[in-house]
């Protein structure tokens, strides 16, 4: 294997990131992934953080301009330096505005140029050239990037929404006589929630209290039930079973009857077969005289 054949691995393109991409899945048909398994590294959180570095290179820009001019008014009435830079982005803008120049607002040439523009110049032209590399990296990603286009577009649509609010919100907090009275306001309203749920969870107390007591009267109420059941069941079965003792008892004395009632038999019987056989011998004696 040759140097030249050596294959190297793909960083992440979120700015500042320096681990490698993500390995394309077994069978995935598409573009390969351009960013790390991090799931902040995507095509709009990278979108985000170079508009982000763009607005903040603006600002730094504005600021550098803002200071310049200050100096420049400064030189104008007496009280700068005998050395002047002039603001050559300024001068820029106001040349290509008016169409005419002073010949004292002159741009300065590059070699005069302030080394903090030309640092911001380069600067913004990097940042140009990783928002042009992103676009056309998005744009390759095809299928893949459809959904981050259309979350980026929601994002815009609710931005553009909740720009009024951010605006109003922002008026609010640099007056400091609205931000005391919003957050008393505010202060007022959770006292009132804070009070509201204090009351919920009052009367959620006083049922759970209700709740308890008539649990108890019931298992109280139940209790009694249960104990006079089982009382009227115990005399039940102690009514069943003396009924039970007098009904052997009677049958006993029903035996005992029955066996005297055999032995009257009996005795009948016997007295009965001995009036049969009396008359038999009296017809074989003499009948007394006068009969």
């Amino acid at each position: 294997m040759t140097v030249g054949s050596v294959e190297t691995v793909p960083t992440c393109a979120y700015p500042g990131c320096e681990m490698p991409a993500e390995a394309p899945a077994p069978g995935a048909q598409g573009p390969a992934p351009h960013f790390c398994p991090d799931p902040e590294h995507n095509s709009l959180g990278a979108f985000r953080k170079i508009r982000a570095k763009r607005q903040q290179r603006k600002e730094d820009k504005r600021v550098a301009t803002e200071a310049k001019k200050a100096a420049k008014k400064a030189a104008k009435e007496g009280q700068a330096p005998a050395v002047e830079q002039q603001p050559w982005p300024a001068a820029s803008a106001e040349t290509s505005a008016t169409g005419t120049t002073s010949g004292t607002e002159t741009a300065p040439p590059a070699s005069e140029q302030d080394p903090v523009a030309a640092q911001d110049t380069a600067s913004e032209q990097d940042v140009d050239g990783e928002m042009a590399a992103l676009m056309a990296m998005t744009t390759a990603e095809g299928d893949r990037a459809a959904q981050s286009r259309d979350a980026l577009v929601a994002l815009i649509e609710q931005l553009v929404t909740e720009l009024p609010g951010y605006i109003e919100e922002l008026a609010v907090i640099t007056d400091s006589a609205a931000a005391e009275a919003r957050i008393e306001t505010v202060t007022r309203a959770c006292a009132q929630r804070i009070l509201a749920a204090e009351g919920r969870a009052a009367l959620a107390e006083e049922a759970g209290d209700m709740a308890v007591a008539a649990l108890d009267a019931a298992q109280e109420k139940f209790t009694e039930e249960t104990t006079a059941i089982r009382e009227e069941t115990a005399r039940q079965v102690a009514d069943a079973e003396f009924v039970r003792a007098e009904l052997e008892r009677y049958r006993e004395r029903v035996s005992t009857l029955e066996v005297r009632l055999d032995a009257v038999r009996d005795e009948a019987d016997e007295l009965r077969r001995e009036r049969a056989a009396r008359p038999t011998a009296d017809q074989g004696q003499p009948r007394p005289a006068g009969r």
